[in-house]
């Protein structure tokens, strides 16, 4: 049985990262059982670059699920080390997931860990501080 480290690896070479040459990959599992992929995309301005997080999650919305059909977010870097999604997806992800999905990320050795976006930002800007 291949496994999701196994597939995010494999996910991970259609990125687009012909600037950076450091491929993100994310598989976001849904309630039914869909996996729903993900790669980053850059662009030569780098602003306008996407991450494969961000890719998966637009996706999951244009399908018509929603923040309640989502259990489980898994991610892959190409980095050595264990790391975090940057800033950005961060945000991103607070308000369109549930705060409790488990989060499992993997580093290209193999290695992973689970958390929360509650975990990654506790202190998040919401809709709320636009009140």
């Amino acid at each position: 049985m291949i496994t999701y480290f196994e597939k995010l690896k494999a996910l991970s070479k259609r990125a687009y990262a012909s600037y950076s040459n450091f491929h993100f990959s994310a598989i976001c599992l849904l309630k039914d059982g869909s996996k729903v992929p993900g790669v980053n995309v850059e662009n030569a301005t780098y602003t306008i670059t996407i991450c494969a997080e961000r890719t998966a999650l637009s996706q999951v919305y244009a399908l018509c699920y929603r923040k309640t059909d989502i259990a489980k977010f898994y991610l892959y870097t190409d980095s050595k080390q264990l790391s975090s999604p940057c800033g950005m997806w961060q945000q991103f992800l607070w308000e369109l997931v549930d705060q409790q999905i488990p989060i499992e990320i993997y580093n290209q050795k193999g290695e992973s860990y689970i958390l929360t976006i509650k975990n990654l930002l506790p202190y998040a800007f919401t809709k709320e501080d636009l009140q």
